[in-house]
């Protein structure tokens, strides 16, 4: 290293400082407490964590309409929407061959 420089070149980065700090505070924390939840990055000063948030119900609704078989619940939870009639006499093992066979291409279908 030539004269002069030694100072100028910056040998530890902010995020790997603040990564062991973190994951230090962590681990010291997590001996003397048993939160399931705590996280390493609960201790970080640069990165913070984002709380999960809820699906909506609408996001929910449509994720379910994609799924066959089963029992539907109408969104005020007391209504039973049963399953489509063409379902109605299949067992679970044959419903969900036939929802993982409609992603394949070709082929032939039974129904």
């Amino acid at each position: 290293m030539p004269t002069g420089t030694a100072f100028t070149v910056p040998l530890f980065h902010d995020v790997l400082l603040d990564m062991h700090f973190s994951g230090l505070t962590y681990t010291v924390l997590s001996l003397f407490f048993s939160d399931p939840d705590m996280h390493p990055l609960d201790f970080s000063l640069l990165n913070r964590r984002e709380a999960d948030e809820e699906p909506e119900d609408d996001v929910l609704m449509q994720k379910a309409a994609g799924l066959a078989g089963g029992v539907r619940f109408a969104p005020d939870g007391n209504e039973v929407i049963p399953a489509s009639p063409d379902m109605a006499g299949m067992t679970e093992d044959d419903v969900m061959l036939m929802t993982v066979s409609e992603g394949i291409a070709g082929g032939v279908r039974y129904g």
